[in-house]
């Protein structure tokens, strides 16, 4: 298959590395061409824009931050619908909302290019190893003639509904694992504060009832060595929370544990950790009690 990618950052990049390992030619659009070159040295083509992406690609995979990204780079001037040809797919990774993917697919179903709203879960770690979920909304025709291309990236498929379901669904996991990632840190900050150190904690509680997937990947992975770099950023999770609670208004339904997590979350980020994974949040909870857990 003719497969583009756009959106080469800590998703995109090791997402387009394992397209190479397959049987396909990959084209690739970076605002920051530099930054792809070593996939250029694999062996996929850098191009010039989206719309160069557009004609290149048989599917194009999109993996962007946030909503705008998207509908730049497919309805922009130089986007991929001025360079597509009828018949193309888009599957978009991006965590974005119900409503914008619903908006994007009508206009690219008005030249012919179908569209999924497919966001990942998994982390950079699943992105790498190729295990990551997709959680897709749209057609089913459609879903079929990407399933090979996800297959290869990733180790799980769910088609969940028609377009946005994808997305609908992708909010209700950020909101557990905001939820988790806070009363893990919580927890292992008051579990210092009684003497109990992080290793033990992870020993321990990997045995009991509170064990879960953000106990077995935010411990030893962030905690425990005290490097925060990577993962999923928190000005990022804000992002995610914020999909939610308008997913929740349209609905009329309440969401305060989800309203709570976010101005914990702003609060981190206002502290200096935006940048971080989400699981700074123990180091942001640690400075009320005079506690760090960075560079051990």
């Amino acid at each position: 298959m003719n497969v583009g990618i756009i959106g080469t950052g800590a998703m995109g990049k090791p997402m387009a590395r394992n397209i190479l390992k397959g049987d396909h030619s990959l084209a690739v659009y970076a605002r920051h061409p530099e930054k792809a070159k070593d996939l250029e040295a694999d062996g996929a083509k850098l191009v010039s824009s989206s719309a160069e992406v557009g004609a290149a690609s048989e599917c194009i995979i999109l993996s962007l931050p946030f909503d705008p990204e998207v509908e730049e780079v497919v309805m922009g001037e130089t986007g991929i619908l001025s360079g597509a040809s009828p018949g193309t797919l888009i599957l978009d990774t991006t965590t974005g909302t119900p409503k914008a993917a619903v908006d994007i697919a009508a206009a690219t179903a008005e030249k012919g290019v179908t569209y999924l709203d497919a966001p990942i879960s998994g982390g950079v770690k699943g992105a790498v190893e190729a295990k990551m979920t997709f959680i897709v909304g749209g057609e089913k025709e459609a879903v079929k003639r990407a399933m090979p291309l996800m297959k290869q990236l990733g180790a799980n498929v769910y088609h969940v509904g028609p377009l946005g379901t994808g997305r609908a669904v992708k909010s209700l996991n950020q909101i557990i694992s905001a939820l988790n990632t806070l009363t893990l840190c919580e927890a292992v900050v008051l579990g210092k504060k009684l003497g109990v150190s992080p290793e033990a904690f992870f020993e321990v509680l990997s045995k009991c009832a509170a064990n879960s997937y953000h106990l077995q990947t935010k411990l030893p992975q962030f905690i425990i060595p005290g490097n925060f770099d990577g993962g999923h950023r928190i000005e990022m999770m804000i992002k995610d929370l914020e999909i939610a609670l308008q997913v929740a208004k349209e609905l009329n339904t309440s969401a305060m544990l989800t309203g709570l997590a976010t101005q914990m979350y702003r609060a981190g980020a206002s502290a200096g950790y935006a940048k971080n994974d989400i699981s700074a949040m123990v180091n942001f909870l640690g400075s009320f009690v005079d506690l760090d857990f960075s560079g051990k």
